[in-house]
């Protein structure tokens, strides 16, 4: 017999399914023409020839996902409901595209050197905003999506996002091939910000009851204790988080890859595009 809470999810199953799987994809758009492995780092590289502040674009995007989750954790486990704390919390991952449209266009007038301090100021933001969001986004999904249905979302909404991360990296090369500095970078997180903003309202529609029945402790979780006897004892989780500590360095030089073929091979910016989609791809 289903609880309350499970016939509601159950009852809201294809709506949800559609409105995030619809979020997944417009967002996927919105990162095409703001990548942090192609578009960002390009674009860090027109105001500074320091490849540690260009390396630093992926860098503070990966600190700002993950730090600000072990902090959180506790807080989100006692909500009742998710989706209000996950659609404040991910404006800030949205928001910092616009500040990065405007810091473009204000160049001419600033300089490179405060357009630079800017745009690390925004990228720095928009690290802490998704990792703001994402303790609240991933128990929002779990509980409105049933576990013999999370593994086909999460297949579907990475690929239809990485899809769509491809095309709109081709059509962010093209972009900057044809339009003049700085108005190249301006237009593609102008487009970013549009199609992340429209994003939001996908989002905005999840249904997602208020789950009267879950029981909160009175006290709060202790994390830090917490995660000690769980590293502790569980051998395949400290396992894994080598595997993920490993995987990063495997990563660490995409930033770097666009950059290199630019300045000793003269890639134009369409092929730029093209890169993006095969790494995305």
């Amino acid at each position: 017999m289903l609880s309350p809470i499970e016939q509601t999810v159950q009852k809201n199953l294809k709506h949800n399914l559609t409105v995030n799987l619809t979020d997944g994809s417009l967002f996927g758009v919105a990162l095409g023409f703001a990548t942090f492995s192609t578009i960002l780092p390009l674009f860090v590289a027109t105001l500074t020839d320091s490849a540690t502040l260009i390396g630093l674009v992926p860098a503070i995007h990966s600190a700002g996902w993950l730090l600000p989750q072990l902090f959180l954790a506790g807080h989100v486990s006692r909500l009742r409901q998710y989706k209000p704390t996950v659609l404040l919390m991910t404006i800030h991952e949205r928001a910092p595209f616009l500040g990065l449209a405007l810091t473009a266009l204000l160049i001419p007038i600033i300089g490179e050197k405060a357009a630079l301090i800017l745009a690390l100021l925004m990228l720095i933001w928009q690290g802490l905003g998704g990792g703001f969001t994402a303790n609240a986004w991933t128990s929002m999904i779990s509980k409105i999506i049933p576990p013999y249905m999370r593994g086909t979302f999460f297949g579907l909404q990475a690929g239809l996002a990485n899809l769509f991360i491809s095309l709109s990296a081709v059509g962010a090369g093209y972009l900057l091939d044809f339009l003049a500095s700085p108005f190249d970078f301006a237009v593609c997180f102008l487009l970013a910000s549009f199609f992340f903003a429209v994003s939001w309202f996908a989002l905005a529609a999840t249904r997602e009851p208020v789950d009267t029945e879950k029981i909160i402790p009175e006290e709060e979780t202790h994390f830090w204790d917490d995660a000690q006897k769980i590293l502790r004892r569980d051998f395949n989780f400290n396992w894994f988080l080598g595997a993920r500590i490993l995987s990063q360095f495997a990563t660490m030089g995409f930033s770097f890859y666009i950059i290199y073929a630019l300045r000793e091979f003269q890639m134009t910016d369409v092929t730029a595009g093209w890169l993006t989609a095969t790494l995305t791809v």
